[in-house]
């Protein structure tokens, strides 16, 4: 999915959406039969496969969940006792049961299809794998989900989880600086490569991801164990920082570097653009760098 706006990344959803529609739901502590809006995604940056429970459509389109559970947590979907043709119950671990019905069989036998076909599967990628969402840049021509490799040495971008194309590679030691804030709750990670980071070079690249956090544990392991005893990241070591703003960082407003092409002068427009990372990590600087 290519785009240039970062507020796309909120319909990301529209391309991992296995199956979606209104049904009667049963609640859970009072037994009524409810209209709720049922959605079952793929998985992606935004989360594992999940079946998700909005109030009606708007509150889909609002991205406003009531609740939702892992397909990979499901035992059993299969016909309602009482409706047969129309209706359907989900048996999870733990013993707990969530039941629909549909309008019409039709509809019915689809759901029971995609529910079983999803119940029960580990969708868990190899250790060091992510799947994130890369954030549209003046660095790579790509974006959109991707999968995060993170390796002893290396951070790898491949598009998809056959790894047959690959978006970016680049060496732990060449990353300036890294940083994501579980506080925010924002799902950032923020990858910054120096000079010498080939063949991109000097770049800000932004990810969004519900295991942003994960990603920026394991890098920093690896970047920890490749720089011995020098902090790095989310940092507070002072002759790393030193190091670090020896030359300016990029400034972080990519999503205009997206639509505006720019002449990297000292007094880049960039400063004046409104930054798509939260205050915390907002940082102006000059893209000028010798």
């Amino acid at each position: 999915m290519n785009g240039t706006d970062l507020d796309g990344y909120s319909g990301v959803e529209q391309c991992i959406i296995l199956k979606q529609g209104e049904v009667r739901m049963k609640s859970r502590r009072l037994g009524i039969w409810r209209k709720r809006y049922v959605v079952l995604f793929a998985p992606s940056s935004k989360g594992p496969t999940r079946l998700v429970k909005y109030a009606d459509e708007r509150g889909f389109r609002e991205e406003r969940q009531l609740s939702f559970f892992r397909m990979q947590d499901v035992t059993t979907v299969v016909r309602l006792s009482f409706n047969e043709d129309h209706g359907i119950t989900i048996s999870l671990t733990g013993g707990e049961v969530r039941q629909f019905i549909c309008n019409d069989a039709n509809d019915a036998e689809d759901w029971l299809q995609k529910l079983q076909t999803e119940a029960g599967k580990s969708d868990t990628l190899p250790v060091g794998h992510f799947r994130a969402f890369l954030i549209p840049s003046m660095f790579l021509n790509y974006d959109g989900e991707c999968i995060v490799e993170v390796t002893a040495d290396c951070v790898n971008v491949f598009t998809d989880t056959t790894k047959r194309d690959k978006v970016a590679g680049m060496k732990i030691s060449c990353i300036r600086r890294y940083t994501s804030n579980p506080e925010k709750r924002n799902n950032n990670l923020l990858i910054e490569n120096g000079r010498s980071q080939e063949p991109i070079g000097e770049s800000l690249l932004l990810f969004k991801s519900y295991q942003a956090v994960d990603i920026y544990n394991r890098l920093d392991t690896s970047a920890r164990r490749l720089r011995g005893s020098v902090s790095f990241g989310n940092s507070s070591n002072e002759s790393f920082n030193r190091h670090a703003v020896s030359h300016p960082p990029v400034c972080m407003c990519v999503r205009v570097c997206v639509n505006q092409s720019h002449t990297h002068s000292s007094g880049c427009e960039l400063q004046k653009t409104t930054c798509v990372v939260d205050e915390n990590m907002h940082q102006h600087y000059s893209l000028t760098i010798d």
